[in-house]
């Protein structure tokens, strides 16, 4: 701890000056904090009514989206190298 109060003293700088500094960087990473919670949250939010809606096209067989179907025929053979 004395070796924290020295390098201060060094840099001329008083426990004020410093407190104050402390307490604004605190405060801008505690907003900044805050707001990548918030796109977080809406993001897992998207994700969670993405799931139940699959659920419910699983359950109950409703499809809303188009499904391609793929046809034995329609599949192209390729040549191996021999």
């Amino acid at each position: 701890m004395e070796s924290i109060i020295t390098l201060l003293q060094s840099f001329e700088l008083n426990i004020l000056e410093v407190m104050i500094t402390a307490v604004l960087v605190f405060i801008a990473g505690f907003w900044l904090g805050k707001q990548k919670e918030r796109v977080l949250n809406e993001k897992i939010y998207e994700l969670q009514r993405d799931v139940l809606d699959l659920n419910a096209e699983v359950l109950f067989g409703k499809t809303e989206t188009p499904v391609i179907e793929i046809k034995h025929e329609a599949l192209k053979s390729t040549k191996v190298a021999r």
